[in-house]
Parts: C-alpha cells; sequence; structure tokens
C-alpha cells in the first residue's frame, strides 16, 4: 500500500480519534499508526471485535541485521466499558486486554517509499457494547521512539436475535483474495482480507475492496430463496450513488452471507465518499442496511462543475421566495448542509444568489431527477412536520428542539426506550438506531434536566454529536 496524503487529509484521517496522546521529548521520533476496528458475530452471547493497526513504515526505527533490517515495536491494547455508573469521568477496568511485541523486516531502509505501511490485525470476542479502545506504543530511550497513545469510541452490535436482519460492519481493504490458508493473519471465510487501518483510497491504491457478513437473512425472506444486494458508493450528504458505481445482484438466501467486492476509485475527485450496502426484498424494501465513510485523494482529479439545471429558475417556486422564506429554508437545511456549503452560505448576500443556491441545493440531492417530485426534500419536510407536531413546546418549535433535530437528521429512529418514571433518575430517553450512514448502530440520550419536559442531548455514540462518558451519572437526582 503506497500513497503519500496531504496534510490536510492526514489532520481529516486522525479526526475520528476521540483522543490522540504523545508523549515527545528532545530528539525523539513519533511513530504514525492509524486504528480501525470492526465488529462480526460470534454466538449468543459475544460479537466478535477485529482491530486494525497501520503503521507507517518510514516512522519506525530499525537495526540492522543478517536478513536486513528489523524494527520491533511493542504495543499494548485494552478495550473498556465507556460508561460505569457510580465512577464519573472513568471507563473503568478493561474488559479485554492484550500486549504484542511486532516486528517488521525490510530487506533495506532506502526501499522504503513514501506512503509504506505494516499492517496488523488482532481479533478478541467481547458482549455487545459500547466501548473506548486504547491502542499504546510505549516510549523507547534507546531507539529515541517517543510514546504514543491512540483512543476511540466502539461500538460494538449485538448480532444474536434470529428475527432481526443484521448486516456486520464493513470492513475497507486494500486486497481481498480466495485462501485456504488458515494459518494467515488476514484469514476469513476462505479469503485474505487486508484491511485499510485509515480508509484513504486513490493515488496509488486505486481499488477499494470490501467484506460484510449478513445474518438472519432466512427469517425476513420467507416466500423467496434469493434477495438483492445493493452496493453503491455516494458522495456525504447527497442519497443517490455516483454514476458508475452501483452493483446491484441476485443472491441466494444464505445465513451467514458473505459479501465482497470491490469499486475503482482511481477517477473520484479527492473527498469524503460513503460505502453504501442494502439487503432489499422483492418488492424494493430494505430489510438492512450498512454504510462506511472513506476518502479518497486523487490530486490529478478535477471535480466536474455541476450540471445545468433544467428547470429554469425564473419558472421554479425559488424565484418567488421572499427573504423571510429563504432565511427560513437556510436554518433548516443547517441540519443536514455540508460544512463546505454552510461556508457558501455565509458569503451570499443577494437574495437571488441565495435562491440560486436553494434550487441547486435540493436539486443536487434529489434522487429521480426525471420525476416531477424531489423524494428527499419531501421526506425531509415531512420529518420537519412531524417533529413540530410532536416536540414543539411554548418556547420553541419542535424542529429546532434536540430530539427535532436528531429525528430530521437521522429519520425516525429504530427504537424508543422511555424512561420517564424512574426512580432516584430525571426522566430520559433512550434512542436506537440499527444503521446511521458512517457509524452504524447509534445510540442518542436525552434527558430532561430541568423538569418542564424540555429534553435535551446529553450523550450520543454518533461522532461530531455530544458525548459524555458518564452520563448516568448526570441523570441522578440532587
Amino acid at each position: 500500500m503506497m500513497m503519500k496524503p496531504t496534510a490536510r487529509y492526514r489532520l481529516l484521517l486522525t479526526a475520528c480519534f476521540v483522543v490522540a496522546t504523545a508523549a515527545y521529548g528532545q530528539d525523539t521520533l513519533p511513530i504514525q499508526m492509524d486504528v480501525d476496528y470492526a465488529a462480526f458475530a460470534f454466538d449468543d452471547q459475544q460479537s466478535l471485535m477485529e482491530v486494525y493497526l497501520a503503521f507507517e513504515a518510514s516512522s519506525l526505527t530499525y537495526a540492522k541485521e543478517e536478513v536486513g533490517y528489523r524494527a520491533h515495536l511493542p504495543v499494548d491494547l485494552a478495550l473498556m466499558r465507556s460508561t460505569v455508573p457510580g465512577l464519573p469521568g472513568t471507563p473503568g477496568d478493561p474488559v479485554w486486554q492484550d500486549s504484542i511485541a511486532l516486528e517488521f523486516v525490510v530487506p533495506d531502509t532506502s526501499s522504503i517509499v513514501p506512503g509504506q505501511r505494516f499492517i496488523h490485525q488482532v481479533r478478541t470476542v467481547v458482549p455487545p457494547g459500547e466501548y473506548v479502545l486504547d491502542v499504546a506504543i510505549p516510549a523507547d530511550a534507546a531507539s529515541r521512539r517517543a510514546a504514543l497513545t491512540l483512543r476511540r469510541d466502539a461500538v460494538i452490535p449485538d448480532f444474536s436475535n434470529p428475527n432481526l436482519v443484521g448486516i456486520s460492519d464493513l470492513t475497507l481493504a486494500t486486497d481481498i483474495r480466495p485462501s485456504s490458508d488458515r494459518s494467515n493473519l488476514f484469514y476469513k471465510n476462505g479469503l485474505i482480507v487486508r484491511p485499510n487501518a485509515n480508509q484513504l483510497f486513490g493515488n496509488g491504491l486505486s481499488r477499494l475492496f470490501y467484506y460484510a457478513e449478513t445474518y438472519h437473512l432466512s427469517k425476513a425472506v420467507v416466500d423467496a430463496d434469493a434477495y438483492t444486494l445493493l452496493v453503491y458508493v455516494a458522495e456525504v450528504n447527497l442519497p443517490q450513488p455516483l454514476p458508475g458505481m452501483e452493483q446491484r445482484t441476485r443472491r441466494p438466501v444464505r445465513s451467514p452471507d458473505v459479501i465482497v467486492g470491490q469499486f475503482d476509485v482511481s477517477n473520484l475527485p479527492s473527498g469524503s465518499y460513503f460505502l453504501r450496502i442494502a439487503l432489499l426484498n422483492d418488492a424494493n424494501e430494505a430489510l438492512a442496511e450498512q454504510s462506511r465513510k472513506f476518502f479518497v485523494y486523487n490530486p490529478g482529479v478535477k471535480r466536474a462543475a455541476p450540471p445545468a439545471l433544467e428547470v429554469a429558475f425564473e419558472n421554479s417556486p425559488y424565484a418567488s421566495m421572499s427573504e423571510e422564506e429563504v432565511e427560513q429554508a437556510f436554518r433548516h437545511i443547517d441540519l443536514i448542509a455540508s460544512e463546505q456549503e454552510r461556508q457558501r452560505i455565509k458569503k451570499l448576500r443577494e437574495l437571488e444568489a441565495r435562491q440560486h443556491f436553494l434550487m441547486n441545493f435540493w436539486n443536487k440531492r434529489d434522487p429521480n431527477p426525471s420525476t416531477p417530485t424531489n423524494e428527499y426534500k419531501d421526506e425531509f419536510y415531512q420529518r420537519v412536520q412531524y417533529a413540530n407536531d410532536r416536540y414543539t413546546s411554548r418556547n420553541i418549535e419542535g424542529w429546532e428542539t434536540d430530539r427535532g433535530r436528531i429525528l430530521i437528521k437521522y429519520g425516525l429512529p429504530s427504537n424508543i426506550e422511555p424512561h420517564l418514571f424512574d426512580r432516584g433518575v430525571r426522566p430520559y430517553e433512550v434512542w436506537e438506531y440499527n444503521n446511521i450512514p458512517g457509524e452504524g448502530q447509534a445510540q442518542f440520550i436525552f434527558a430532561d434536566r430541568n423538569g418542564f419536559g424540555d429534553f435535551e442531548l446529553i450523550h450520543s455514540t454518533v461522532a461530531g454529536e455530544r458525548k459524555l462518558a458518564n452520563w448516568q451519572e448526570e441523570l441522578r437526582r440532587n
């Protein structure tokens, strides 16, 4: 694997870590490490967790030996429950921990190229739950190695319910090929799957490979012996597949079923994307969905200009929108706009320019441009109306509340667990989602802190949302 990401993309990739700490002394050398994980079904009580580690070859220290040059690298891993009632701010004792001594050999240090990485994988079984994963490299004075600790959230789903169709986490890989070598570290279900721990593809790594497993399909597809697998690549914040980046296949019903494939991303402009998987029945209804965010660095590929709009602006409803209507629309779309779009909005001053932006914003999200309606926009405003109907109070409209915002952004939850009258704690709700693009299974905790029915988001497992390690303690009444 050979890539040389720019500083911008390195910052983008490390942003997924909740905490990243390093102890550097004078003349010490920092290790460049990436960490990822994926969860799969194992048995009724536990799930299988794979931890993927990647080390940039040029950041390691090598000692000359008869066979070449060898780098020694001790790594400590620990998985801890992310919340422990009664112990604010502490993750508690490790549920699992391991110490491994890695060795990497190169024939000559001059043969190391920029972006070259060594990959390692560790497997363990743990109960489903919400965890914090710590990966630490101790300092070493002899090799001038600096200490490094990477910490990230890890949500391990429960795949054991036989009545619920499930999809494992998606493993993004640099290569997948058939093999019978069970002794290989990356062997799985007759395949060698080499994970890509930093999810960066593109320049020098033009093919994105993916691996996933499906569970309990036979319970949902009772009147057919096959189902449709839909896999596609989409831009962040856009629902439709990119042209030429969609795979739809008919597959026999098996449980589990191993899903493997690849996409050529050499022509994608640099940026963030989602790989999405959906299991469809004969009515084209989604039985289960899963997705994973990844990044592309292709400096030689220019992003095409947006296509001309088929409907003339003058004949569109946007042309007659007033200043107040446009301002309200901008407040609504802020819930789903990309950061780049938000920055553009700030620079728009003229009413017509703002109207044009709104038209383009919704048109490029239209999953079926050939139809007279924009299904994506219609669903968005149905969610806004639902939030207003359900969560509006005397002081604030429903779409502006925390519960309304989450509902509009992520859709209706798969399950709501109310705790309105539990003894000794404030009223709260737990919202659970089976799949949020780029996150998988997710959880939101809303609490009525003041007793007036205003439920605030106090904790979520979704990146970018509020996190509170000791949220159970927060719920206790004073």
